[in-house]
């Protein structure tokens, strides 16, 4: 057991030192311009966590070094890829913050300590030390191997080093090495526990690579995200749209080649996306599809194939089994007038005399599931079919066949007061623990021009941003207000925002930023609705700045104060754009333009 720099070695066997049982281990690997921590420079990190032994995050980046990239011919970095990457100081809260709590990992450590060190050190960081393991001391204990390179140690236990000399490919490698390591190894111990490392501004987003790009057996696709890392956290607003045009541009001819999966990869990775960033990408790029071909809920035949054909490409062969498929070849759209009415869809096992019902109440049945069906009328034996769950993705209400008669109008509606007896009490808890928001039965038939949400009774998340809660009766946001510490008092200021409650910074179990197409087509045709997801990704985003201290995007403020400026309501627009101007703006923000604006409506208010 030895403790030097920035590492401090565990040993096996050993009687001293400390057992850290279930500590997760971050498996990190970088690729240099050279072979001296004094003089050459760290040109990419990645780092791997496991926890259980498991693998449950990656992380990966380029690192601009200032200099030249160094033997390209063994990382197979250019200068070219790393221009605009971020410099170590970007990154490096990023990887303490990875790091903390945790036993670093590295395969001939060394190596590695000694360049981390050197950069910490340069940005003026130190640390005490943190405890580490390395797989190549651990494998000359337990294995009989000609030599001990990761390639070497790999063979022996049949593990695949893909993608060599790069940091994430050997991160992933040593990542499915160390257990098999421990597993023939005594008990490790450590010279200390992990101790808290500093925090660090983190003042850069990752920049991805892929090598080695191949179609393989599984297509374009499925290679590209295999070569990212799992996540990197969601792709800034500006990269998402020029990745979205970039994917149509090459999917316009219903093909993928490999010089256009080689465009997209490069794409991704100079926006600093991961896998899932990209695969939610994806899925946004073939909602966008489904959504004009069934704008008016008629579907080719033409139309299918060239959605199923869109989904294969993109690895998501199944991504469309929801859809019916037309039962004649149809190359032109039909010329049909629409039905008029509320779309309703209904489930394979629902009965006929349903069905009949909600025709003769002037509902119209749809064939597949749109964002313009208002329910989905679902019988027990269909709980698990793929529409079912489709309509539960696009948060459209979910009626049993068996509980109908408000919506047919064969029984009064019962009160939301009647149906949640009980749970307008004791909504209210400490700072931060959200209200969980329970979705009401569907609208009746006749709805109001402007549709107001339905929402359980109870507390949320107060959407005026003065106070932490605030009282929803069922209808509309109430003058009661809490700070969230069990009083209540009484605010009597005009609340010109309303919404439906939301917590945990998710929108209907998706990030705000995942809905901005949404928005914008939902604003053509129903700006009400518009407003309502608008408001709702507002208070997402703000919970998540309280959380997680990530900052507020300006987008939604500014979508809000157009739809309010549409509609004709200057205090709505004042209102949202104070509440924008109170949040704590995430790094690269511009909101001087939103301020400006407040600034002058404020002058025209004072001056009317």
């Amino acid at each position: 057991m030895s403790s030097v720099g920035l590492f401090a070695y565990g040993s096996a066997g050993g009687r001293d030192g400390v057992d850290l049982g279930e500590v997760p281990f971050v498996v990190v690997d970088v690729e240099t311009t050279g072979l001296s921590s004094t003089s050459d420079r760290i040109v990419e990190i990645a780092l791997v966590r496991i926890e259980g032994g498991r693998v449950v995050d990656e992380w990966a980046t380029l690192v601009d070094p200032g200099r030249d990239p160094g033997p390209t011919f063994v990382h197979h970095i250019t200068a070219d890829m790393l221009s605009g990457a971020p410099t170590f100081a970007d990154v490096a809260g990023e990887i303490l913050s990875r790091l903390d709590g945790a036993v670093a990992v590295a395969h001939n450590a060394r190596f590695e300590e000694g360049f981390i060190a050197q950069e910490f050190a340069r940005v003026g960081i130190s640390t005490a030390p943190l405890p580490a393991v390395c797989t190549l001391r651990l494998a000359r204990q337990v294995l009989a191997a000609p030599n001990f390179q990761l390639v070497s140690c790999c063979t022996v236990y049949g593990i695949e080093l893909h993608d060599a000399h790069t940091a994430l490919g050997d991160t992933r490698a040593t990542a499915q090495l160390l257990p098999r390591l421990l597993a023939h190894a005594p008990a490790l111990r450590f010279p200390s526990a992990p101790v808290p490392l500093p925090r660090y501004p983190r003042h850069a987003r990752p920049r991805t690579r892929v090598t080695g790009l191949r179609k393989g057996a599984d297509g374009w696709i499925q290679s590209l995200l295999g070569k990212l890392p799992y996540s990197t956290g969601d792709a800034d607003p500006a990269s998402a749209e020029a990745y979205l045009a970039a994917v149509g541009s090459v999917l316009s001819d219903g093909k993928l080649t490999g010089v256009e999966a080689k465009a997209l990869a490069r794409l991704a990775g100079q926006s600093g996306m991961g896998a899932q960033q990209v695969r939610v990408l994806h899925h946004r790029y073939l909602d966008g599809l489904r959504d004009v071909a069934l704008a008016d809920d008629i579907l080719t035949s033409t139309e299918y194939r060239q959605l199923v054909t869109a989904a294969r490409i993109l690895g998501e062969p199944d991504y469309f089994a929801d859809l019916t498929a037309p039962e004649i070849e149809t190359t032109d759209r039909i010329q049909a007038a629409k039905q008029r009415g509320q779309r309703v869809w209904c489930s394979p096992s629902v009965a006929a005399d349903v069905r009949d019902r909600l025709t003769q109440a002037g509902f119209v049945l749809a064939l597949n599931l749109t964002r313009n069906v208002v329910t989905a009328v679902v019988a027990a034996a269909d709980q698990d079919n793929t529409k079912v769950a489709r309509a539960r993705i696009l948060a459209i209400p979910i009626r049993s066949d068996l509980t109908l008669d408000d919506m047919l109008g064969t029984a009064a509606t019962p009160s939301l007061a009647s149906q949640q007896t009980g749970s307008t009490a004791a909504a209210v808890g400490a700072e931060g623990t959200g209200p969980r928001t329970v979705p009401t039965p569907a609208a009746a038939a006749h709805v109001p021009t402007q549709r107001v949400p339905q929402v359980i009774v109870g507390w949320y998340l107060d959407p005026s941003g003065r106070w932490t809660y605030r009282f929803w009766d069922g209808q509309g946001w109430t003058e009661k207000v809490s700070g969230g510490d069990g009083r209540t008092w009484s605010d009597s200021t005009a609340l010109p925002l309303w919404c439906a409650p939301t917590t945990g910074g998710l929108v209907d179990g998706q990030q705000p930023h995942t809905l901005v197409d949404q928005i914008m087509t939902m604003q053509k045709n129903d700006i009400h609705a518009a407003l309502l997801l608008t408001v709702r990704c507002i208070d997402a985003v703000e919970n998540d700045s309280r959380i997680n201290g990530y900052g507020v995007a300006p987008w939604f403020y500014e979508r809000a104060a157009i739809i309010f400026a549409r509609l004709a309501d200057p205090a709505a627009e004042v209102a949202v754009l104070e509440r924008f101007a109170r949040q704590r703006h995430a790094p690269g923000a511009k909101p001087p333009q939103l301020l400006d604006r407040l600034r002058r409506l404020r002058e025209a208010t004072t001056g009317a």
